[in-house]
């Protein structure tokens, strides 16, 4: 189980999110303030690819942040999410290291891949 509260660092600033819900393989935390929302949710399942007729693990973080409106401005909604998939049976090390391997991909030079992925290239 992750840790209550659940702590994420946003641009420097950790953000302490409290569980607000548990059950059987999920889980969803929350920050509400006067401006905005931060909201984690994490998830577990298990689904049958028919056409390999092989059963997957799916493991799936999604983090989402939403701006309130404001007289002045629109509200803004933001969600960056991650999904690991193997196949029943296999080892933990396998899936977690290919996971590794793209996200440190992605956040390599401050980012910058991210970026690059956010403006359209590929």
């Amino acid at each position: 189980m992750f840790a209550d509260p659940a702590v994420i660092t946003v641009d420097g600033a950790a953000k302490s999110l409290v569980r607000i819900n548990q059950d059987k393989y999920s889980s969803e935390y929350l920050l509400r303030t006067a401006v905005d929302e931060w909201r984690l949710i994490v998830r577990n399942s298990t689904y049958l690819d028919k056409q390999l007729k092989v059963e997957f693990d799916r493991h799936t973080a999604q983090f989402t942040h939403v701006i309130f409106p404001t007289a002045t401005a629109p509200a803004y909604r933001r969600k960056s999410y991650v999904v690991m998939e193997n196949q029943r049976g296999d080892s933990i090390v396998g899936p977690v290291a290919i996971a590794q391997a793209l996200l440190s991909f992605l956040t390599a030079s401050s980012g910058a891949n991210l970026t690059k992925l956010t403006n359209f290239e590929s």
